[in-house]
């Protein structure tokens, strides 16, 4: 969820500016990628170039892999709070290479491969204002669908949400609820050889200070895998992805209090392949969480954030 700055100390704190800081002991080494300009709320790539989601205006803009400049790409109806994207495997039914994007009203655009007007893909019926989580279902427990969640982040939101499978002829199957405190910011789906929840959705669910990863499998049973010390909000899983990057692959990551977008090597990752990685939105905090025995275990990661508060709300992982 967008929070506003609350101090100015916190604008003008540059994302970026250690630019010769390394993660100790390796981590994640983010770099800025672009200054856009915009409140960023999420990222997407297309496998030749970048779209930004803007908060709130819900213009999509395009970009080169080199972050800027921007150009518009298509427009959804303005809605406070985050819509988020994704693009379509080209799978299971799937038209390879559109996107598609929950609004927090909870509808389900598409938008065709190269921009354009949109058009509604699907409704959910659900009252409860939506982060628009969102994510296809790859691994298959949910029949190759489109995955969406329910709920709103932060403490004093409406406690938990629901999660919905969407078909590619845009029925809406209702798979459970989850509880809060608060509600899920993003929506992962767990890669195959996550332990005992493999391909479950992952629900980063933030409820302010303190958060949780929880796992939903397709019968709707949830269960936590992860504790959190802050808010949970981007997550990407650390898998091949169908839009691959090459030299180009990496994290990349965008914060809405900077306009920022960040990128961090995929060599910096290489190590947890098969495995989540997740960040809060306000601390800049990140762990992997990957299986352990018959559990599982949150570890931290040092990073090369710098900056003394953040509004992180989207990542995507690009496999070379």
């Amino acid at each position: 969820m967008y929070r506003p700055a609350i101090t100015v100390a916190a604008l003008i704190v540059a994302l970026g500016a250690p630019a010769i800081a390394r993660a100790p002991g390796g981590g994640l080494h983010f770099r800025v990628l672009a200054d856009t300009g915009i409140r960023l709320t999420d990222v997407v790539w297309t496998g030749k170039r970048l779209l930004y989601v803007e908060n709130t205006v819900n213009t999509i803009w395009s970009a080169p892999p080199a972050g800027k400049p921007l150009t518009r790409f298509a427009s959804l109806p303005k809605e406070v709070e985050e819509t988020r994207c994704r693009i379509s495997p080209g799978t299971h039914g799937w038209p390879a290479g559109a996107i598609f994007c929950h609004t927090p009203k909870n509808t389900i655009y598409r938008i065709p491969a190269g921009g354009g007007n949109p058009t509604v893909f699907a409704r959910i019926d659900d009252s409860d204002i939506a982060d628009g989580a969102l994510v296809f279902d790859t691994v298959g427990r949910f029949g190759y669908a489109l995955v969406a969640a329910t709920g709103r982040s932060g403490a004093g939101q409406p406690p938990g949400g629901t999660v919905y499978a969407v078909d590619p002829a845009g029925s809406v199957q209702k798979v459970g609820t989850y509880d809060g405190p608060g509600g899920a910011d993003e929506v992962e789906i767990a890669p195959a050889g996550f332990g005992s929840a493999s391909g479950a959705a992952l629900l980063a669910v933030d409820g302010g200070k303190v958060g949780r990863i929880a796992a939903m499998d397709a019968n709707g049973k949830v269960r936590t895998v992860a504790q959190l010390a802050d808010g949970p909000n981007p997550i990407a899983a650390i898998v091949r992805s169908h839009a691959r990057g090459g030299k180009r692959a990496g994290l990349y990551l965008t914060d809405t209090l900077s306009h920022k977008a960040l990128f961090a090597p995929a060599s910096d990752v290489r190590a947890y392949v098969g495995s989540v990685i997740v960040g809060s939105e306000l601390k800049g905090l990140f762990w992997v969480v990957r299986p352990r025995g018959s559990g599982f275990e949150a570890k931290r990661l040092t990073t090369t954030l710098r900056a003394k508060g953040y509004n992180l709300e989207g990542m995507t992982y690009v496999s070379p």
